[in-house]
């Protein structure tokens, strides 16, 4: 009986190390993932005369915040103008941080581009229609 108890014990101590094993290599390659996107997903789940944009932007720092405000640059295209900021009465350490966003953008059905800014650079995007959200919501 203690036999058994005690590769029970084992068997526990071995499962979690691998599985904490695991979950450090998982993690380090989703946070390399995240800093290093190359192009920004946006979903957008489109009514009509409406287009509900969401995502994830990653920020260099743990204390930068995040703005996001819709402009229309002419009948076709639309701006996400993302801004983000510090408090500077904060110490920041040197650690990406993922925020979410979203935005409403009253634009026609089809037939419309978005580009998008962050800081007033430029920042590469990729729209993806939820349809399956897009066809219930209508």
């Amino acid at each position: 009986m203690m036999d058994t108890v005690r590769r029970l014990v084992w068997f526990a101590i071995v499962a979690t190390a691998a599985f904490f094993a695991i979950f450090v290599v998982l993690g380090n390659f989703a946070l390399l993932q995240a800093q290093n996107p190359g192009v920004l997903a946006i979903h957008d789940i489109v009514t009509p005369g409406t287009h509900s944009l969401s995502g994830i932007l990653v920020l260099p720092l743990s204390c930068d915040e995040l703005s996001v405000a819709t402009q229309k640059v002419s009948d076709t295209e639309y701006l996400l103008a993302f801004q983000s900021w510090q408090d500077p009465s904060i110490d920041c350490p040197k650690a990406p941080a993922p925020r979410a966003f979203q935005a409403v953008a009253l634009a026609p059905a089809t037939g419309v581009q978005f580009v998008a800014t962050l800081d007033g650079k430029p920042l590469p995007i990729t729209i993806i229609t939820d349809v399956a959200a897009s066809s219930s919501s209508l």
